[in-house]
């Protein structure tokens, strides 16, 4: 079953999360493993919000997420929805993280 996780960026601020993966209380080897995470306005919408920046540190268990500052400069401000996708080695698909994905508005420019 999925975890959920609510985040929250401000417009014109880098995002960046870093999420340790673990299975009975073990970090998860991802040797071979691939993902895929994005945000969109409702979980079923096909409109793309935009999609994160992914990087897999396989022996730390680690998947680095990242949205960068011009990014989300360019998204409205709102509520949308994210998860995160991972596929293993022998091909099979999993969404591992999702939730929530809050944008909120910035006052110094």
């Amino acid at each position: 079953m999925m975890e959920v996780y609510d985040f929250s960026v401000q417009r014109g601020a880098t995002f960046r999360k870093d999420v340790r993966l673990k299975k009975g209380g073990e970090v998860m080897d991802l040797t071979g493993w691939s993902g895929k995470c994005q945000v969109r306005p409702e979980p079923e919408s096909e409109v793309l919000t935009c999609e994160m920046g992914l990087v897999i540190v396989p022996e730390e268990g680690l998947v680095e997420l990242r949205i960068e500052a011009e990014v989300t400069a360019a998204i409205d401000m709102g509520v949308y929805a994210w998860d995160l996708r991972l596929t293993d080695a022998e091909g099979v698909a999993r969404y591992y993280l999702g939730g929530k994905f809050k944008v909120i508005g910035s006052v110094t420019k």
